[in-house]
């Protein structure tokens, strides 16, 4: 790799120079915002040419997916943190759920993903949707399978559409505050009232003792 296109600080390959310029992109995309972003503002941050930045990513729009994708990705390896010590696949659907809204109100860069004022990059950005509800169903299947497993999902619930319905109702949760804003444990409420009896066939709360140690929903699939 010439080390007249970075300077001394060279990427080592081609995954460490498309790292670089993802990092530069998501910096832009704070300072600017990510429809105000150019190719030249990333290579400007990057501190290499806009040819540069043209070698790795076809343009602007593949720019945004990078960082889409990357940011997708950590914030699911913290979701599974958050969620790990809830034994219960209906607590974690709520647990989850609102886990994501308070951190998308909190985290300028999970705001890429979800926020209002960027949620066209979704319709506009070729290939976003697509990725997002991917990265989406990837994490949430094994659960929902384990769930069709033992029963407690609902027979006519596909497995992937019920992540699409999860995914929608986290955006819409985001999107708009509704009739009036809803605290922590309004938004629960919510949640446990209307998405998760649309996706299991009943929730662990509804069954006798005895029904509900057969019929306990893990949240790792086993």
């Amino acid at each position: 790799m010439s080390q007249l296109r970075w300077g001394a600080d060279a990427p080592g390959d081609m995954a460490a120079a498309r790292e670089r310029l993802i990092d530069a992109a998501e910096a832009c995309f704070q300072r600017f915002g990510v429809m105000k972003t150019t190719i030249e503002d990333v290579a400007r941050m990057a501190q290499v040419s806009r040819a540069t930045v043209y070698r790795y990513f076809a343009g602007r729009d593949e720019l945004i997916l990078g960082v889409l994708l990357r940011e997708g990705y950590r914030f699911l390896k913290r979701l599974t943190e958050h969620i790990a010590g809830v034994p219960e696949l209906n607590d974690a659907l709520v647990e989850g759920v609102l886990f994501t809204i308070r951190n998308v109100q909190s985290d300028e860069n999970l705001a890429l993903l979800f926020a209002p004022e960027t949620a066209g990059i979704t319709t506009s950005v070729p290939g976003a949707s697509e990725a997002l509800f991917g990265i989406t169903a990837e994490f949430l299947r094994p659960f929902f399978e384990a769930a069709r497993a033992n029963g407690t999902l609902r027979a006519c619930v596909d497995v992937d559409e019920a992540a699409e319905w999860v995914l929608r109702a986290i955006l819409s949760l985001v999107s708009f505050d509704g009739l009036h804003a809803r605290d922590d444990a309004a938004i629960r409420s919510f949640i446990r009232c209307f998405l998760v009896p649309a996706i299991l066939s009943e929730t662990v709360e509804g069954l006798a003792p005895q029904t509900r140690a057969r019929r306990r929903t893990p949240l790792r699939a086993r």
